[in-house]
């Protein structure tokens, strides 16, 4: 074996090895997430449910900019870089303390205003007809002064999981977020009468959850010697660095998710429960997305910078390819699972209580849109990362700008001609746009690899997936059509699949069961 195969096959252990401490922390998490999101169904009426949304927009929206991405991706090269070129640790030291009092200072002014400026920001977000249901408003603007504070919280938290990613430590990062939903999930349950209002509790559970996540990692650093102080020198080339690459990663990922603000003023404008409908089945499709695509763009990106530090271009090529093709291994079967089980899915997970059939159909039209854009969307999330490592931030944010205005752009006129499911379809069309503007730029940058030979894999994945698609008609016959009869459905259409990619010799399913075997005999 030459020492560049030998070197990819490490990379790809290795990255495969932290994917799967990240899927495991965020399976746990998106889990409990998940009851907590049918017990939010169950309980509430639709009123309280779509105030809770509208008002968590903004604090989930820094969840996501920062939490899921842009910290991350600005810090995590520069501290590589600063570690390899400094052995003795003062600069990467100097970098950590420095950025975490610029952090400090920006998080503190921005819950400040957040919270004094929540009505008019409620205002702007919000249609003007969003209001007509009596108490709405009120109750909205309650629960987003009280959740506000978040931002603080996850903004800290997502600072301390970039340092630990950086350090090489995933599990606990990705496992820290179930907190956030354990502590959703109690408030839920705690009677309304312990609140002034109905549903404030809602808003607490996030409050107190954002603090518990961040204090988790923060001692975790602790323990390790790297948690971050507060010091004088705020400005050195290596904090330069980070903040020119911030800029445009907060536009690119960022701009991806103010996305959910366009659809949130789009969706308030539109009948009762809207708002919940998008929410329940955005939740349904994070949590493959999450699983895969977010958990091996993460796990890649200190990997392909490395590699990008080294010069080692085929190796970092031959990377980017063979886990955007694992994503596609992993990312098919969940479409087509959401698509074609779409309604049995929403029904055994949500329908009881406040849940009506009415409340079934709307949610499962839309998570069948969102199904189809799990690829596009996974894809991109795996692709970007590659730009992230050779310090090119610029390129993710233009893609995702372009997105967005043709988003904006498209959303009214397929609203008007579909309601609710063509604000959605909007959104998808726009995905379509920024994939193909990525994987263009790819090639401009001399960072792609062969579509030829990835072609051939990803033909034999397809046609992988049709066995799935079919198998999952099985619902339709089974006795009962519950939660056995779901399980048993999903089972079968998954070991259909695994079978077909077994006699395909699709080379990402043999490469993951020889990892999992290696990993069950250990234990």
């Amino acid at each position: 074996m030459s020492h560049e195969a030998s070197g990819l096959k490490e990379d790809r252990k290795k990255i495969v090895k932290r994917a799967v401490f990240m899927a495991g922390g965020t399976l746990t998490s998106r889990v409990l997430g998940l009851f907590r999101d049918i017990a939010l169904a169950a309980l509430f009426d639709r009123t309280v449910t779509d105030a809770w949304t509208a008002a968590f927009r903004i604090p989930n929206l820094f969840r996501r900019l920062f939490g899921e991405g842009s910290l991350s991706v600005s810090f995590i090269p520069v501290f590589i870089e600063a570690q390899n070129q400094d052995p003795t640790g003062h600069r990467s030291r100097n970098l950590i303390n420095a950025v975490y009092t610029l952090l400090l200072i920006f998080l503190s002014c921005v819950t400040v205003v957040g919270i004094w400026q929540a009505e008019p920001m409620m205002r702007a977000l919000l249609a003007d007809n969003y209001g007509l249901v009596a108490g709405k408003w009120e109750l909205t603007l309650r629960m987003a002064r009280i959740m506000f504070s978040f931002v603080f919280f996850v903004c800290s938290y997502a600072y301390f999981m970039g340092i630990l990613n950086a350090l090489g430590s995933f599990a606990l990062p990705a496992l820290a977020p179930a907190l956030l939903n354990i502590s959703m999930l109690v408030f839920t349950f705690m009677p309304p009468a312990w609140f002034p209002q109905n549903g404030d509790g809602l808003a607490w559970g996030v409050f107190v959850g954002g603090f518990l996540q961040a204090l988790v990692l923060w001692w975790a650093l602790k323990l390790r010697g790297y948690l971050p102080r507060v010091q004088k020198q705020l400005w050195n080339p290596d904090v330069k660095h980070v903040l020119v690459n911030l800029l445009p990663g907060l536009l690119g990922l960022g701009l991806l998710q103010f996305a959910t603000l366009v659809n949130l003023h789009f969706a308030s404008g539109l009948p009762e429960g809207s708002l919940s409908y998008i929410y329940w089945a955005d939740r349904l499709l994070e949590l493959p997305l999450s699983l895969v695509s977010v958990s091996l763009g993460t796990a890649l990106l200190p990997t392909l910078s490395d590699l990008a530090q080294r010069k080692l271009h085929d190796q970092f090529t031959s990377v980017v390819k063979e886990h955007f093709i694992l994503n596609m291994f992993l990312g098919w079967p969940a479409a087509l699972g959401l698509f074609f089980l779409a309604e049995p899915i929403v029904e055994v997970l949500f329908k009881r209580g406040h849940f009506s059939e009415t409340d079934v159909a709307m949610t499962a039209q839309i998570l069948k849109v969102y199904s189809v854009s799990l690829l596009l969307v996974s894809a991109v999330r795996v692709l970007v990362p590659a730009f992230y490592a050779i310090k090119n931030t610029w390129i993710p944010a233009a893609t995702s700008f372009f997105s967005l205005v043709l988003h904006v752009l498209w959303a009214p006129w397929w609203i008007s001609q579909k309601g609710l499911e063509g604000l959605v379809i909007s959104s998808l069309c726009a995905s379509v746009v920024q994939l193909v503007a990525v994987v263009i730029c790819l090639e401009i940058y001399k960072i792609s690899f062969s579509w030829i030979s990835a072609g051939r894999e990803l033909v034999k994945i397809l046609v992988a997936g049709v066995a799935l698609a079919a198998l999952t008609q099985v619902y339709l016959i089974l006795p009962g059509q519950g939660y056995i009869a779901l399980a048993v459905t999903i089972l079968l259409a998954a070991l259909g699949y695994l079978l077909c990619a077994k006699l395909f010799r699709i080379e990402q399913a043999d490469f993951l069961l020889q990892y999992l075997q290696r990993k069950a005999q250990r234990k």
